[in-house]
């Protein structure tokens, strides 16, 4: 049973007085337990829009969102739902609530009425999980951003989700607080093998992932791995959307005779590709 699983999803926003605003266009897609998606798109493709219906805060218009195989339309599944998805935003701030880090780790398990015992034992698993401990005793609000979104996932993860989906976790942070939060995001996939969606503007990080869906529309246009995505670069341009740095080099390279193969994602296998001609 997959993790997540999108049949034919409709939805509109609707306006007083206005037509309703079609967003998701029939979106059908799976994603499998374990696995680590990136979701890109240029802005207003229903890429957030479709992530709010993985935990239920959206509910279709049409079709059928399910989590691991509980329709999120009917009532009685919303909690369970939202304790199996849980979702970071692109603002740490929206999601910190305390004054103190562990207190604020805490809040999601306090209000699950678990043990003082156990809700003590899942602020600090969630905090060694993000490398955050050292900061328990911290003010949120006073930590640089990598450390507050951070600490927003910890949040997250004290609540024992089995999917993680953050909605562009990067876009306010500098390059520092950004492979924080990406080392992070790839840790608890590949050690604990939480089913992960990030939905990203940065094509770098899109490169980190098992699978790349591409939206346009509200529809998936594209959906492979990283180097079947990204070998489609004049797609993605029409698109609006880029390829990572590397791909983008090894190309200019390209046209210009330089013998580099196709599907160069990072900058180490450029190197590499690049040495192996200087040799």
């Amino acid at each position: 049973m997959p993790m997540l699983k999108a049949e034919s999803i409709r939805f509109d926003y609707v306006y007083e007085d206005e037509a309703p605003q079609i967003v998701l266009r029939g979106v059908e897609m799976e994603i499998e337990k374990g696995s680590f998606v990136a979701l890109l798109g240029h802005n207003g493709c229903g890429k957030s829009t479709l992530a709010k219906h993985f935990n239920a805060l959206l509910l279709p218009t049409g079709g059928r969102m399910l989590v691991e195989g509980m329709d999120t339309a009917h009532e009685q599944n919303t909690y369970p739902i939202r304790r199996r998805v849980g979702m970071v935003l692109q603002n740490p701030d929206n999601q910190l609530v305390s004054t103190i880090v562990e207190e604020d780790v805490a809040f999601g398990p306090e209000n699950l009425g678990l043990p003082p015992a156990e809700i003590r034992a899942r602020v600090d698993e969630a905090l060694a999980a993000v490398d955050m401990t050292a900061y328990k005793d911290h003010s949120p609000h006073k930590l640089s951003g990598g450390q507050k979104q951070r600490v927003a996932i910890a949040g997250v993860l004290a609540m024992h989700p089995d999917c993680l989906v953050l909605d562009e976790p990067t876009a306010m942070l500098d390059p520092q607080g950004r492979q924080e939060v990406l080392d992070t995001v790839c840790r608890l996939n590949r050690e604990q093998g939480m089913t992960v969606v990030l939905i990203t503007h940065y094509m770098e990080e899109a490169a980190l992932a098992d699978r790349v869906m591409v939206m346009d529309e509200g529809v998936v246009v594209l959906d492979g791995t990283p180097r079947q995505v990204f070998a489609k670069g004049d797609r993605l341009q029409a698109l609006g959307l880029d390829v990572p740095q590397p791909t983008a080099l090894c190309a200019a390279l390209r046209e210009q005779g330089v013998d580099l193969p196709q599907g160069l994602l990072t900058p180490e296998e450029c190197a590499e590709a690049l040495l192996k001609l200087i040799q």
